[in-house]
């Protein structure tokens, strides 16, 4: 509990209701505000009245909540025969009182920061403008379509929102009422608040049969916020597909609302309809070419996050190239303004005359990002079509994708490029966001498609001298390589990675750094070839990544050292601070931790090897066994982990945290190789809780350790057929966040970690993991859907329980193995 603070200044609502105002100095709402849900204003008090003018029942109204409060709890309370139930909840969600017009200003500019360059298709000036005319209206307008961009708006940012993450807290975990019993907790979690909203959200959109039916632009872009808010949530158990869903249903409502379509006359169109149309356009020009861009940049929404979804094995994207049939978004200025302009199209090189902008540079590089990573994701160098091409022949898809990269820098406007200076020009406009996510995905897209060709555990190379395992395009065959091709290659991994770092670290000179989830699988995959530097020094022949000046000094001499000094200890504290808004970074922060611990055991291995048998053994490929090759055969299971974009389908041995590899050792006689061997990632098991003793009443500061809250999807009403939000889940979410004094009394490191188990407890987490497996292939169609439900509506029931679904996730890392086997089966095979 938050010690009292006293305070010389209390807000208005307090001082009227004449009691205590717990504040810490205006800055933030008060605790008496939070817990009733009003807004909370602070101002000099006027001078006292000589009578009181308000009875006493109206401050004891106030004091527990009032009606305000009730209508965001009581969700059962509105007939369930009511066709409208989810929109008029939806109203009343979005009519609380501590909603204000200027917390939505806040709200919409969080909004633009972290997501506006994925989803550009906000007009800003018309959302505040619509916003103000709501809280002037003396009634609600019902403007149910509205109200769905508004919920989606929430979902994504209310977890970066301080107050917001407060407010939410209160209503999840308290009951009208009793405002005056609970305190509120100073450690929350923030993710919950989002969960709230993408609950309301879900419900919004209406049951399936309904929702299947109707389609419109506003209806487009909550699919894609709720797309984009499941995808940042991602964890190996639980799989992205609710994600997948989503963005896989808004693009085809996009397509059949024909948003890919308008901007390319056809050849059929008469002179005089052209004509008749410009001259119709002619009244409203501004709101034509208004809604026309607000289109073109949904359909771009759906192409980016389609881009994203597909970059991973076995993923195959829905929208085509010669399917966009539209120009490319125009600059801010020019959207805020309404302002029809000529952009040019997708495939366009030249771009002289036409307006520019970094957004449609960005979609521009999506397109090749797009291509790389399906290259990367289908096998790489190691795919038939390359397996015989060696990098430096323009037959090789290498070299065609290498000069498609070159052509966008070389076309790239000199504003545009990557540079300090150019950040911060940007950034007085308002506009770093689109400029850091461009740089971002540039940089990506080298390390992607360079990588390729650098051995996976070059222990034995002096310097970068090209793949190590067949296919390696000998000079009897192939040819020599053009003059320091192989070290030129290797560059283009390191120097971008090391550009990636010096982006985080300006942008969090200003805490500007967008939480995108292009963002964070830039930051890991600069944090991973970070650490392959600091293992294999040699490769990284410019020092670019070793010779980073940074020292995190929060972390123990007993941690290892790459995780407290260097570019990967600056990459690895980035991607644990935005583990507290995107569940995903919490899985890259295990694999990181995994990996340094995997790279070091292969080397001792090797080394083990080498000395027994004098040497290099020239009758293997395989490294473990002091063998020749560059890990081929170890870079094949962890391949998924390492390159794709997320989970997106659950992986049961696979913890949230990255697991614990588990790996049997070479002397066995098992009869299987090393290459053969599947990976298998063994969940670490987690302490039993410790039960809450019986009662009717338990103090706050008496509250049990709770696990976290099992990730249940969309929870559902009974009867009706759509969901709604459940109480309980947060509850649980909140007090498992607001309870430290709770935890077992241990020494606590940094970053948390999971302490060894017995036994039995790795017996118990085995039948469990067994459980869930059940749970998940008798429960699966429920989570397939719109809104995650797809047997309720089909059998009119459902088997299990919310509470009962074990899509759970861990809220610690769980401990390293000893074994030197233990590392390389955590991250499953794609």
């Amino acid at each position: 509990m938050r010690p009292p603070m006293r305070s010389s200044i209390a807000c208005t609502r307090c001082r009227k209701s004449k009691i205590k105002c717990e504040n810490n100095g205006g800055t933030s709402p008060c605790d008496s505000c939070i817990k009733t849900g009003k807004e909370c204003v602070f101002k000099l008090p006027d001078p006292v009245p000589p009578k009181r003018t308000e009875p006493p029942t109206g401050v004891k109204q106030e004091r527990d909540g009032g009606s305000d409060r009730k209508k965001l709890k009581k969700i059962d309370d509105i007939s369930k025969g009511d066709n409208q139930k989810a929109s008029v909840y939806a109203e009343e969600v979005l009519s609380a009182p501590f909603l204000t017009e200027d917390l939505w200003e806040q709200v919409l500019d969080i909004y633009k920061l972290h997501f506006a360059p994925e989803l550009p298709f906000l007009h800003l000036p018309t959302m505040k403008e619509k916003l103000g005319r709501k809280f002037k209206a003396s009634h609600q307008d019902g403007n149910s379509d509205l109200n769905l961009v508004l919920l989606g708006v929430l979902t994504l940012t209310a977890r970066f929102h301080p107050d917001l993450v407060k407010y939410l807290a209160h209503i999840c975990t308290n009951q009208p009422g009793n405002a005056r019993t609970r305190p509120v907790q100073t450690q929350l979690d923030p993710a919950a608040a989002s969960e709230y909203y993408a609950d309301v959200l879900t419900m919004a959109l209406g049951p399936l049969r309904t929702a299947m039916k109707v389609a419109s632009v506003e209806r487009v872009a909550a699919l894609l916020m709720l797309g984009l808010y499941d995808w940042s949530q991602t964890q190996p158990k639980t799989g992205g597909i609710g994600a997948w869903m989503y963005v896989g249903l808004a693009i085809r409502m996009a397509q059949y609302l024909g948003l890919g379509f308008g901007d390319i006359p056809e050849s059929g169109d008469p002179p005089t309809k052209t004509i008749e149309l410009q001259q119709r356009a002619s009244c409203q020009q501004s709101q034509i070419a208004l809604e026309k861009e607000i289109r073109r940049r949904t359909m771009f929404s759906c192409f980016i996050l389609d881009r994203m979804l597909a970059c991973g094995k076995e993923r195959v994207s829905i929208i085509q190239p010669e399917d966009i049939q539209i120009q490319l978004p125009c600059s801010e200025d020019k959207f805020d303004l309404a302002m029809e302009v000529s952009t040019g199209f997708l495939k366009d090189k030249g771009r002289h005359g036409m307006d520019d902008s970094v957004l449609s540079r960005f979609i521009q590089l999506v397109d090749i990002w797009g291509e790389i990573s399906k290259f990367s994701s289908s096998g790489g160098r190691l795919h038939k079509r390359d397996k015989e091409r060696p990098p430096w022949v323009p037959e090789s898809t290498f070299y065609q994708l290498n000069k498609k990269l070159a052509e966008f820098d070389a076309e790239l406007p000199s504003t545009f490029t990557f540079s300090r200076s150019n950040y911060f020009k940007h950034e007085n406009h308002q506009a770093s966001s689109v400029y850091v996510l461009l740089h971002m995905l540039r940089c990506l897209c080298l390390i992607m498609l360079h990588r390729e060709y650098i051995p996976f555990v070059p222990i034995r190379c002096e310097r970068p001298e090209g793949p190590l395992d067949s296919p390696t395009f000998p000079k009897e065959k192939f040819g020599s390589p053009p003059e320091g091709f192989w070290i030129s290659s290797a560059e283009q991994v390191f120097k971008p990675a090391r550009e990636i770092i010096d982006l985080i670290e300006i942008c969090q000179r200003k805490d500007k750094l967008p939480q995108s989830t292009i963002v964070l699988f830039a930051i890991w995959t600069a944090s991973f070839v970070g650490l392959y530097a600091e293992h294999f020094p040699r490769m990284d022949t410019e020092n670019h990544m070793l010779n980073y000046d940074f020292e995190d000094i929060r972390q123990p001499e007993s941690v290892s050292g790459v995780f407290r000094r260097g570019s990967v200890a600056f990459a690895y504290a980035t991607l644990h601070k935005m583990s507290m808004w995107l569940k995903m970074a919490s899985t890259y922060v295990g694999i990181l931790r995994r990996m340094d611990e995997y790279f070091e055991t292969i080397k001792q291995d090797y080394y083990r090897y080498a000395t027994k048998n004098g040497g290099a053994d020239e009758t293997t490929q395989r490294v473990r066994e002091g063998g020749i090759g560059g890990g081929l055969e170890e870079y094949k299971p962890l391949r998924g982990a390492i390159k794709d974009l997320g989970f997106l389908k659950p992986q049961s041995d696979v913890s949230d945290h990255g697991g614990s590899i588990d790996r049997s050792s070479p002397n066995t006689t098992d009869g299987a190789s090393l290459g053969e061997t599947e990976a298998v990632i063994t969940p670490a098991p987690n302490k039993a809780p410790k039960p809450a003793p019986s009662g009717s009443f338990t103090a706050i500061n008496h509250t049990p350790i709770m696990p976290a809250p099992p990730d249940t999807g969309r929870p559902f009403s009974n009867g009706i057929g759509y969901p709604t939000p459940n109480p309980e889940t947060y509850t649980e979410s909140w007090r498992y966040h607001s309870n430290p004094h709770q935890q077992p009394q241990r020494p606590q490191p940094p970053y948390t970690t999971s302490e060894p188990m017995l036994d039995t407890a790795a017996i118990a987490a085995e039948a469990d993991n067994r459980a869930f497996w059940d749970s998940f292939k008798k429960e699966e169609p429920r989570r397939i859907g719109l809104i995650g439900d797809l047997g309720f509506f089909t059998a009119g029931d459902s088997q299990l329980v919310v509470a009962d679904m074990q899509y759970g996730d861990s809220s610690y890392i769980p401990a390293l193995a000893d074994s030197s086997y233990q590392y390389l089966q955590q991250i499953p095979e794609y």
